[in-house]
Parts: C-alpha cells; structure tokens; sequence
C-alpha cells in the first residue's frame, strides 16, 4: 500500500517532565514494537477509553494491544482519575461531571508492565461552539468520464462563534442507513448435506449499518470574522450508493481542540484521508505530545487530547430531484455450486437463489448476508430509536 509519509519537523514547545521537544518520526524511525496511544477525551461525563497498543508492521493493520498498563489523567490541580483494563489494551474510566472542567489543564501519563513511564503535555479543554443547523444539498460530482456525473448528496453545518469558545475545531461523523436485501426464492443446502426451502419469514432482509466516516475536518477560526459561520463543507454521499435508497441518518460532532492538538489532527487528516482510524492504518506519522520520560528520543505514534463538545443529527428520507441508482446485481445468484456430494464441510450450509435480473434467469449461490442482512459488517435488525419511518 502507498502512503504518503510527513517529512520529520519540530514544533515549539511545551515543557513537561524530561519531554523536551514535540517529535515527528519519520518512517525509518518507527520499529516492530512502537508505542501507539489513542487518547481523545471530551467534557462529556461517561466512560471513557483510551486505546494502547505497539505496531506490528507498517504494513500490518491488527491491534497489538499492551495489556496490564498503569493509564492515569491528571488535573493541574492534582487531581486524579484512573483508567482500569476493559479488554486487552482498552482501559476506561467513568469520568464525573466535576473533574471535567472547562479551562482546566489535562496530561496523560501510562507505565506499562516494563516500567517504562509516558507521559503528555498538558491539554486545556476549550468549549465547542454550538451547532446552529445540519443540512444537505444536492451536489453533482465528475467522475472518470467527462460525460457522466455523480449525484449526491452534500452535507454542510453552521455554528456559533462565541467570544469564550475554541478557535480550532475538528468534525468527526456517523452514519446509519437502512438497507433491503432482495427477496429471492432460497433453498440451503445444509450441514446434513441436505436441501432445505428457507422462507420469507425465515430470512433477514432488513437491516441498519452503522459507519464511522473516515474524512477528517479541521477548520482555524481565528482569522473569521462574525458571531457565527455558514455552509462549513463536510462529507459526500453519492447516490450510486445503497445508503440513500431506504433511509439515512448522520450525526455530525463538533470539537473544539487546542492549538496544537488541531495542528495534529490536521495533520493526520493529510495521512488518513479516506482509510480509517489510528489502528486502521499503521502508522500515521503525526507529531505526538507523548514521550517516554526515560527516552525522549524513542518514538510514539498518537496524541493525548481532552475537548468541548457539540453535536447534531439530520435525518435523510426521499429527496426530491435526487437521483438514486438501485444496483439490479445487488445480491444477484452467482455460479450454482457443483459437485455437492465433496463440497467442503467447513463450507457448509450455503445458499441459493432463483431470480430474474433484468430478463436474464439466474439461479446460484448466494452470500450469507444476502439471506442474513445481519451478517453484514456493523449491522442490527433492530432499528434505532432515533429513525423516521
């Protein structure tokens, strides 16, 4: 896979511990075994985690988590929460109303089983500015061929700019979507190496995915002017895709970050676009505020950061003058299976579909989730109590 790596830099600092400098490593720096801290907090009290992990390659996406780690944040005033292991490597903390102040001062500090001490700076908690509206518009995008567009949907926020709110704030979103799997007349051949009919009333064919949108968003507000900002651009969502067909929901949360936890994350976003999270793709070569106190120079991939938050969600149902595209080959038969009687055991039960697809009669296996929307990656039969019917 091609990535397109940060050219080491230094940033100014802020003193803490042995930590001197802020350190970007560059990809011969980073080791089988680098120290990858996922630490972003918000002035939201509930449970809270922070992720530990090392790499295991860069070119390797499993979470290879530390376990029996000390995680503690600290107040500047002295204040104390622990963070207890959940799950190998994840650790939480239900963080009270009280010690989440806005103005305070936050660092993160681990010692894994090693006795090798981390800590942060310190990060101040800036409050988010409040969204005054979600909204969508139609919006055409080229593609490939300079004679067909892509027709989509485009969504944008506005937001208040308060006089005592954060100045560099970041988007993060989730979809849900509902989808409808076709209705084909199904038989399973089954463990016992025996065809059985599998019914309408026997099949899950409705569903709700849930996504988190990978695209980062950033935006520096203190060279914009007014009380309040409109039509801030955030995600596309083509209609070539099965999310608009049946119903679409996306909530949009707003952060407010300090000046350097925002130049982090603007960076990232130059890494990250478009292929996941900190431990979907390894390593994002990001200046971290994190530093082994015993050796500032080993690298430490991640960031320790505590922010306001705002949020809203929009509902998306029929949008007038939008095209949508229905794929006819959605869940289509594919190729009948043959030679049933040494059909691999561990292969067993599949499925088979009869169905007409635009006048073409096909009959072949079909997937799992075909049958069991369920199945799919994300996915409930129970609907959301926030969906419009």
């Amino acid at each position: 896979m091609t990535r397109n790596y940060l050219i080491a830099f230094t940033i100014s600092i802020i003193s803490l511990s042995s930590c001197i400098d802020k350190y970007a490593p560059g990809e011969e720096d980073l080791n089988i075994g680098t120290l990858a801290v996922s630490a972003h907090l918000t002035n939201r009290q509930g449970i809270k985690t922070i992720q530990i992990s090392r790499t295991v390659s860069l070119d390797v996406t499993v979470f290879n988590p530390v376990t029996a780690c000390y995680v503690e944040v600290e107040r500047s005033d002295g204040e104390i929460r622990v963070f207890e292991e959940s799950d190998p490597g994840y650790y939480q903390c239900d963080l009270d109303e009280p010690f989440l102040e806005t103005g305070g001062q936050y660092h993160l500090s681990i010692v894994t089983p090693e006795g090798e001490r981390y800590e942060s700076e310190y990060e101040t908690m800036y409050p988010a500015p409040e969204i005054e509206a979600l909204y969508y518009e139609i919006e055409s995008q080229p593609t490939d061929d300079p004679d067909i567009y892509d027709q989509g949907l485009r969504f944008f926020v506005d937001f208040e700019i308060e006089n005592d709110s954060g100045r560099y704030l970041r988007w993060e979103m989730e979809e849900t979507f509902e989808v409808h799997n076709p209705d084909y007349p199904t038989r399973m051949y089954g463990v016992d190496r025996r065809w059985y009919d599998v019914s309408s009333e026997e099949k899950w064919l409705k569903c709700w995915l849930f996504r988190s949108i990978p695209e980062i968003y950033t935006m520096d507000l203190k060279n914009v002017a007014g009380n309040s900002y409109k039509k801030f651009p955030l995600n596309f969502v083509s209609g070539s895709t099965r999310k608009l067909l049946e119903g679409y929901s996306i909530l949009v949360r707003q952060y407010a970050h300090s000046e350097d936890a925002f130049w982090y994350w603007s960076e990232l976003a130059k890494n990250v676009q478009s292929k996941g999270g900190l431990f979907d793709t390894q390593p994002a070569l990001t200046p971290s505020n994190i530093c082994n106190v015993g050796d500032e120079n080993e690298p430490v991939i991640g960031y320790f950061s505590i922010s306001g938050i705002s949020e809203k969600r929009i509902f998306v149902g029929t949008v007038p003058g939008l095209e949508l595209y229905n794929d006819p080959h959605y869940c289509s038969p594919g190729v009948y299976p043959r030679f049933l009687w040494n059909y691999p055991q561990d292969k067993l039960p599949f499925f088979v579909a009869r169905a007409d697809i635009m006048g073409v009669f096909e009959n072949g296996e079909v997937k799992d989730e075909c049958v069991d929307c369920r199945l799919l990656k994300n996915s409930t039969n129970d609907k959301p109590a926030y969906w419009q019917d």
